[in-house]
């Protein structure tokens, strides 16, 4: 009996001498990375002045100094795509026509065939356009043009548009 009790004990010490092994046999590994910015954003708002019932205007930055640069972000990579979410087709309880045209106005070297140009346009019926790319690297900015006509109401509205906008890598 002693001679059972002996080997069980010398076998229990091996087996936590064998199971200490494996706790202690331990590596760890760390993996690291740096997430990048890919486009600074900035955005300046605008005040339209008043519109009469059934009045149709036109805003541009000659008028509406704010219009003109209304978007202008830099992108450290080029195929940045630029999205704008709009929540004008909230607006068809105050008018019939709510469009607003984004145009590019400053551009990176090399692209200057798209100054003018129309990049998107936001309206009642298409709020949020898909999103298009930016091509190259570099500083962007772009012109607002607006074309607003207003529905009748039986008082005041004060009314805002609400334009998201995010850029994105590819």
């Amino acid at each position: 009996m002693k001679r059972i009790v002996g080997i069980a004990f010398l076998l229990f010490a091996v087996l936590i001498i064998t199971v200490s092994a494996f706790v202690y046999d331990q590596a760890q590994q760390t993996i690291g990375q740096t997430v990048t910015n890919v486009a600074t954003i900035t955005l300046k708002n605008s005040a339209l002045g008043n519109l009469e019932e059934g009045e149709t205007k036109s805003y541009t930055k000659a008028n509406v100094t704010n219009l003109g640069e209304a978007i202008s972000l830099t992108t450290s990579k080029a195929n940045v795509y630029l999205h704008l979410n709009s929540d004008i087709d909230t607006l068809t309880t105050y008018y019939t026509t709510y469009t607003v045209t984004v145009k590019y106005i400053t551009v990176p070297t090399g692209q200057e065939a798209l100054i003018g140009t129309t990049a998107a346009t936001m309206s009642i019926a298409s709020p949020d356009p898909s999103g298009f790319a930016l091509p190259a690297a570099g500083s962007w900015a772009f012109d607002f043009e607006l074309t607003t006509t207003a529905e009748a109401v039986s008082s005041d509205q004060a009314t805002t548009a609400t334009i998201d906008v995010t850029a994105e890598s590819t």
